[in-house]
């Protein structure tokens, strides 16, 4: 855990390299010391549908979903240190969000192959 699950508008593929906002979510993940390296997970899911209210429709959200049990305090530090290590990163993109998503680490299962 955690699982980084960045959702961007299709249309950013062509000035953004998405693979890389993957290794730099990771990165900063990893850096923040409140995760094993191991247990971090990132995937990007682009939209081909979307609207906004902005005078531009182009975002990035990402969602970090993690085991609950983590403090307001490391969840906050967490949420902005994903988000200023993207944003050189995003050009021009309206809109760049990190929501931090609690999982119950009580009915949370996993299953890892050996």
């Amino acid at each position: 855990m955690p699982h980084c699950i960045i959702e961007y508008t299709r249309d950013l593929e062509e000035r953004i390299d998405i693979k890389n906002l993957i290794n730099v979510a990771f990165e900063a993940i990893e850096g923040s010391g409140l995760f094993d390296k191991t247990a971090i997970k990132g995937r990007a899911i682009a939209f081909d549908i979307y609207k906004s209210g902005q005078d531009r429709d182009d975002y990035i959200h990402v969602k970090m979903r993690i085991l609950s049990g983590r403090t307001p305090d490391q969840k906050k530090q967490l949420s902005t240190l994903v988000l200023n290590a993207l944003k050189p990163h995003v050009g021009d993109t309206k809109s760049l969000t990190v929501e931090i998503i609690d999982m119950d680490i009580e009915s949370y299962g996993k299953s890892i192959a050996e």
